[in-house]
């Protein structure tokens, strides 16, 4: 059986392309949702920036004293339980230098806070201080706002007014925003990511800063958890485009098994059909059903005819070889007449052993072959076409050799495979060259009886290999009669190997050496 042009599995392929298309999927969305859930992440920083700030702001006033500030600051920015660390840089906007921060605060970052600073356009757009009703001073040591450079409140009203007055809202208050909503940043420090928010009024910038860290370690830790379960996924796709391929190859699985079993004696064989096919499959072996029916009608008319026409021409061809015979007999040696019925009584011979030929083939193919198999010694019955053969080389002018294991026994019809044999041996004497030689060889292989002949002369060409058992197949394009013989020889010996349940195969052709084998179970 030949090779497939193709060595590709169409299950294997069909798996391949559903991974490439599922895994083109997963990680389109998974791209998609670890970008959205690291902008969550991110927002979810943010807010905790800005709640940060917020409680800073809601604390802080300008009657607030440096100590004070320092201790909210310490109070807010103290790390919690199973949070990032949070720091706060305070920064004025006239000379650019840092009024305060707390504690791990980089010291590296100056260029990123000035750029964060509000701009002119954005100070001069700032919403109004309220001017009614100023606010008392403080009166509790140095005031954080003549620290950032505020403007002096008014004197303090008389007792009982400033409670009244300080409910009423501070003037300076920083109210968040004041000038800007805030802006958030990123900025690197020694090698660590931190996320940023400034929240400014007209005076001053508040950084508050927190590290990233934890937060590349989430969004790794759900990027790492969302490869393995693509993979997973992956995988279990593969496994299920497997085991769905599998399943709805079965029909075609069932076309391939009968289509191996088909041959031209037997074309009875049709292909299953099963309730749980689907209408593709079933429309397919419908169809490939109908056309073996009909392949095996036109086969079995072929042969039909083949056999009828042998067998009717059998009492034709008797009756003329008779007359022929008959008539050489009762002409003179030498003449005409006798020359003329020699030459028909050869070609009405020919055409009788072609007519049996074709005969013994049709049914062959028939399956009605009849074989009479047989135990019996193999190396035994050889010697007779031995003594055969020798006679034959030596009326061709060609050597015989011959190597027999003695014992070899074989279970098959004695007189098809002496046919076999005969045919290859009437081939390598036909085909040989002058003064050549013909070796013949019997041995036992592995449980197996291996017939070999080997004969001399003339390759037989590559192209034509392939085609040697064809029937009326001849090497001579023209079909001279310079060798005699009608094409029909290897055909007939590989159908009665067949019968017998052996191999017939030429196994080199080349150089001065042509070599043919058989094989068949021993005993």
């Amino acid at each position: 059986m030949s090779q497939p042009a193709s060595t590709r599995s169409f299950r294997v392929r069909l798996a391949m392309q559903t991974i490439f298309v599922a895994g083109s999927l997963v990680a389109a969305f998974g791209v998609a949702s670890w970008w959205y859930a690291s902008r969550v992440l991110e927002r979810s920083v943010d807010a905790r920036i800005t709640a940060q700030a917020q409680r800073m702001w809601n604390r802080v006033d300008p009657r607030t004293t440096v100590e004070e500030f320092q201790a909210i600051s310490e109070a807010v920015f103290a790390p919690a339980g199973g949070e990032a660390p949070s720091v706060m840089v305070v920064k004025e906007h006239a000379n650019g230098t840092t009024i305060f921060s707390t504690q791990g605060a980089p010291d590296d970052l100056d260029t990123y806070f000035r750029s964060s600073f509000p701009t002119d356009e954005e100070l001069r757009n700032a919403p109004p201080v309220p001017a009614d009703n100023p606010p008392p001073p403080a009166a509790r040591g140095e005031d954080f706002g003549e620290l950032l450079g505020l403007p002096r409140l008014d004197p303090p009203p008389a007792h009982g007014q400033g409670q009244q007055q300080r409910g009423r809202g501070l003037r300076f208050r920083p109210q968040m925003p004041m000038v800007r909503d805030p802006v958030m940043f990123t900025a690197r420090s020694r090698g660590v990511d931190w996320r940023w928010g400034a929240f400014s009024n007209p005076h001053y910038t508040m950084f508050v800063g927190l590290s990233l860290r934890e937060f590349y370690a989430d969004v790794n830790r759900m990027g790492t958890w969302y490869a393995g379960a693509a993979i997973v996924a992956l995988a279990l796709a593969g496994l299920a485009a497997l085991w769905t391929s599998k399943r709805a190859m079965k029909p075609l699985e069932r076309v391939v098994t009968t289509a191996q079993r088909l041959t031209a004696s037997d074309l009875a064989e049709r292909i299953p059909l099963s309730r749980d096919d689907d209408r593709e499959f079933a429309q397919l072996i419908a169809v490939l059903n109908e056309m073996m029916q009909r392949l095996e009608g036109s086969f079995q008319q072929a042969v039909r005819f083949t056999a009828d026409a042998s067998h009717e021409l059998k009492t034709p061809l008797a009756v003329m070889l008779a007359s022929l015979d008959d008539a050489l007999r009762h002409t003179t040696p030498g003449s005409a007449e006798h020359e003329r019925f020699a030459s028909l009584f050869e070609e009405a011979t020919r055409l009788k052993t072609i007519t049996q030929s074709l005969l013994l083939l049709s049914q062959a193919d028939a399956g009605r072959l009849p074989t009479r198999p047989e135990t019996y010694d193999l190396s035994a019955d050889l010697s007779r076409l031995i003594e055969d053969g020798e006679i034959l080389c030596e009326a061709a002018e060609l050597t015989l050799h011959h190597e027999i294991e003695p014992g070899i026994n074989v279970h098959a019809d004695r007189a098809l495979l002496r046919q076999v044999f005969q045919n290859l041996l009437s081939n390598a004497i036909k085909y040989n060259r002058p003064s050549g030689t013909v070796r013949l060889s019997l041995t036992r292989e592995a449980g197996e009886a291996v017939f070999t002949i080997h004969n001399t002369g003339a390759a037989i060409p590559a192209e034509i290999q392939p085609r040697l058992f064809e029937r009326f197949f001849r090497g001579d394009k023209a079909h001279n009669r310079q060798t005699d013989g009608f094409g029909l020889g290897l055909n007939i010996a590989a159908e009665f190997a067949r019968a017998n349940h052996a191999t017939l195969k030429l196994v080199s052709s080349g150089d001065d050496q042509t070599t043919f084998e058989v094989r068949l179970a021993a005993v």
